[in-house]
């Protein structure tokens, strides 16, 4: 019968080549997700007059020691899209509310609203469930770490705190999911950067930038209309006599 010997020694030598190999990556940092977070979903124009009322509130508070009437606001928008256009009318709406003043015509100050849509490539996988951060270890068990983790800034019944059942880590699940799963919409590939500009010829005054998520299909609001096309030429023929 053969020696061991040799397998052994070979299975050895195959385990020290794949610990130097993973050995070799111990310097390259992991990739790790960012803290969860939430963002909203522009669905409505509802949304976009709620957006409009915070920049107005904003740019009334930057705005507040100046004198009364004395540096009138004219308002722009970048593009001629069909947010720019609603939502220009809503900012209006929402600084006179605040009683910024307004111009009608250009002055030193302007307040510039620019819109930017992003189309991220990476594609979500469609189908898949919103995750479950309750791990269940056993019948009425729940992992007490990940409250730490996902929820440590929430308040707890007394008495919950020591022994969380099936029933509520499967509530704060359904929770969870209302709010970011088909409930909510969901998160999309298509966000918007809504951007607004305070400045003078000379200077920047002030800003704000806001992001939304927004269904794919509703980028075309976010976006100048295509130019139309050029005409086509008519040509002219001459009859030889």
């Amino acid at each position: 019968m053969p020696s061991p010997i040799p397998c052994t020694a070979a299975l050895a030598a195959l385990l020290a080549a794949a610990l130097l190999a993973g050995c070799g990556n111990l310097d390259v940092p992991r990739a790790d997700n960012y803290p969860a977070t939430g963002q909203k979903k522009a669905r409505a124009v509802h949304h976009w007059d709620v957006l409009a009322a915070d920049v107005a509130a904003r740019v009334a508070e930057k705005t507040a020691a100046w004198p009364p009437g004395e540096q009138a606001i004219h308002v722009t928008v970048a593009d001629g899209s069909s947010f720019n256009q609603g939502f220009l009318k809503l900012l209006r709406v929402r600084l006179l509310d605040r009683g910024v003043a307004l111009s009608t015509v250009p002055t030193g100050v302007e307040l510039e609203v620019q819109t930017q849509v992003v189309q991220h490539r990476t594609a979500l996988r469609q189908g898949v469930p919103i995750a479950t951060p309750w791990t269940m270890l056993g019948a009425g068990i729940g992992v007490w770490r990940d409250w730490e983790t996902h929820y440590s800034d929430r308040v707890l019944l007394p008495g919950v705190a020591t022994a969380i059942g099936v029933g509520a880590g499967l509530a704060i699940d359904i929770a969870q999911r209302h709010t970011q799963g088909a409930a909510a919409g969901g998160p999309t590939r298509t966000e918007v950067l809504v951007t607004t500009i305070l400045k003078t010829p000379e200077r920047y005054l002030a800003g704000s930038a806001d992001m939304y998520y927004i269904e794919r299909d509703d980028a075309a609001l976010y976006q100048p209309e295509p130019p139309p096309p050029a005409p086509t030429a008519l040509r002219t023929w001459a009859v030889a006599p």
